[in-house]
């Protein structure tokens, strides 16, 4: 499940197919329902401390599909197989934190005491993008149609310094509308998760086109240097990698 925050609508169904899923568990394997109640409420408890629903959804649902699966693989094993050994609270628990260990690789920017941390490590990655990769990416691509001063490379570089330059407040431009948000009180919850479903699909849609347009120039530009072939490759990982960690990949431009 993408990082994008949940809309209410898209949560009331989120819930209502977990549910689902808990009810064939139990039904079709003999399992008690106390596994059910035990996913209510933990669903009761992330509504009453306004903790991230969305997160903990994306965690219920490779869980529950996890017990699934280990069901299925036990009934394909034979009675031999290995017992259940893990509880479904600490596989909730550990798929949450594996989504967040993908993301700690990348630096984490403060830019409020209370914002979302994907949110800051996302400003985080731009930034290092920003200011570690850009330049080299310039001088790879001085003798290409994507040289700094093309247009297409004029629009991502804005699009860029949008997104991951800090600017005063040491927030992003894009992200000043989230931080007005954050400020005031009492809070305004579903216009601080617009803001930041707004600022993923920007960040998701520059990193498609960077990925992209990285791609066309190793296939397109044979005769680079094996440096700047390199140099591009190692770009592209990390692009590549921040789609993957963040959890976009789906997350394109309609064309």
């Amino acid at each position: 499940m993408p990082l994008v925050k949940l809309t209410p609508d898209e949560i009331t169904k989120v819930v209502a197919k977990i549910r689902q899923r808990y009810d064939e568990y139990i039904f079709k394997y003999f399992k008690p329902k106390t596994v059910k109640f035990a996913f209510e409420e933990r669903y009761a408890e992330v509504l009453q401390k306004r903790m991230d629903i969305s997160t903990f959804l994306m965690a219920e649902i490779g869980a529950v599909e996890e017990l699934i699966k280990r069901e299925q693989a036990r009934i394909v094993a034979g009675p031999q197989a290995e017992p259940e050994k893990e509880s479904l609270s600490d596989r909730v628990e550990r798929i949450y934190q594996q989504n967040l260990e993908k993301i700690h690789k990348y630096p984490e920017i403060n830019i409020h005491p209370t914002a979302n941390e994907e949110i800051k490590r996302l400003v985080g990655a731009l930034n290092a993008l920003d200011n570690e990769y850009w330049p080299h990416l310039s001088g790879i691509l001085r003798d290409t149609s994507y040289s700094r001063g093309s247009m297409t490379m004029v629009n991502l570089e804005s699009k860029l310094r949008y997104l991951g330059t800090l600017g005063i407040d040491r927030v992003p431009g894009a992200l000043s509308r989230y931080l007005y948000h954050l400020n005031r009180f009492p809070r305004d919850y579903p216009a601080i998760d617009r803001e930041e479903k707004e600022y993923i699909l920007e960040s998701a849609f520059f990193l498609h086109d960077l990925s992209d347009i990285l791609g066309r120039v190793l296939a397109n530009y044979p005769r680079l240097s094996n440096d700047q072939k390199q140099g591009l490759r190692e770009i592209q990982q990390y692009v590549n990698g921040m789609i993957q960690d963040f959890r976009v990949k789906d997350l394109k431009r309609q064309k």
